[in-house]
């Protein structure tokens, strides 16, 4: 008997192992984009998960994705449109002749209001990102267009946020009064 309760122990122990480490997974959304597909997508996040967290997805066969990453959307879940080939051209354009991927200023500054943006574009399995803070002035106006393009084009700040104060206060007000 003795010997048993070491195995039970054991086995009670990997279980619960395996039971977190299936939890843990499950937490982490599945991603958007498969290897090889040729897209854009923004991802915001940030404001210490007070303010809307989404991604979308422009990708360049017409369609398009947008995940609500918290409760701050005003649509939850995952959203999908199609028949948008030129969303991805424009937008994908847009990246490419304002700069969008060269190296964005440095930026350390970070408070509870902070949201970052982060754009990516990928073609041929070569994948660009950038990143920008709405704290950082020298980042603000970058990361402002960057998201409206995103936001307007395809027609998703209904999913986000039906009030559009919320794109003047994180994206286009400089001092970012509070709410």
């Amino acid at each position: 008997m003795a010997s048993k309760i070491p195995a039970l122990a054991l086995a009670a122990t990997l279980a619960l192992l395996v039971t977190a480490a299936v939890a843990e997974e499950a937490a982490a959304p599945a991603p958007l984009a498969r290897a090889g597909d040729t897209y854009v997508s923004l991802q915001v996040q940030g404001c210490e998960n007070k303010c809307p967290s989404f991604e979308i997805y422009v990708f360049s066969n017409g369609r398009m994705t947008f995940r609500s990453n918290n409760s701050y959307t005003a649509a939850r879940g995952t959203h999908y449109k199609s028949g948008m080939p030129d969303i991805y051209n424009k937008i994908s354009k847009y990246l490419a002749d304002s700069g969008a991927f060269n190296a964005p200023a440095e930026c350390a500054q970070k408070d509870a209001d902070t949201s970052v943006a982060t754009a990516q574009a990928s073609k041929d399995a070569q994948v660009q990102t950038a990143s920008w803070s709405s704290s950082c002035a020298e980042q603000r106006e970058k990361g402002r267009a960057v998201v409206k393009v995103f936001v307007n084009q395809p027609g998703m700040w209904r999913l986000i946020r039906s009030d559009t104060r919320y794109w003047e206060k994180y994206w286009e007000n400089p001092v970012m009064q509070g709410s």
